[in-house]
């Protein structure tokens, strides 16, 4: 399942999964895509998988720092970063974690997704969001901090051709 990291041990394996895996052996060729190291104080989920550690993702808390440049916080919840190991890919574990992501702020006006989007995420986007219409509205593509006008709608970028933009 997707637990918390909590532990120094699980702060490693997230490290290695974000610096190691992803940053040197699964990282696609074609992309400038490298995950910046998670700080300590802020939230991160390992995805399990038969004692192995399957994927992570990370998330900025509302109201946590943006940088340590500005004063700006971040105005809503963000999925910073999600990856799934190679080999545990195509089994709908991005999905997922997307999910998990989502449930865990059920009471949060808007989500938000750090920009930018891969194609591949807006896959999972697009396949999340067409089995949950109620969040269709609340999740957002976000540049930092996240206002309103650093806010697009992940379902209008994501919806397949001729779907209606609202329910």
């Amino acid at each position: 399942g997707v637990l918390q990291v909590q532990s120094i041990g699980e702060r490693v394996v997230l490290f290695l999964l974000s610096q190691v895996v992803f940053g040197t052996l699964e990282r696609p060729v074609d992309e400038d895509i490298y995950f910046t190291p998670h700080p300590a104080g802020e939230l991160g989920k390992i995805l399990w998988r038969d004692g192995e550690a399957a994927g992570f993702y990370t998330i900025k808390r509302k109201g946590s720092l943006c940088d340590s440049c500005t004063s700006q916080s971040y105005t809503l919840p963000v999925l910073d970063t999600l990856f799934v190991r190679r080999r545990w890919r195509r089994a709908g574990l991005a999905l997922g974690m997307l999910e998990d992501f989502c449930s865990s702020f059920a009471s949060e006006e808007a989500l938000g997704i750090s920009c930018p989007i891969s194609a591949s995420m807006y896959q999972v986007c697009r396949k999340f969001l067409l089995a949950h219409e109620e969040l269709r509205d609340r999740l957002f593509e976000v540049e930092a901090p996240g206002g309103w006008s650093q806010r697009s709608s992940v379902w209008l970028r994501a919806r397949p051709e001729g779907t209606a933009a609202h329910r």
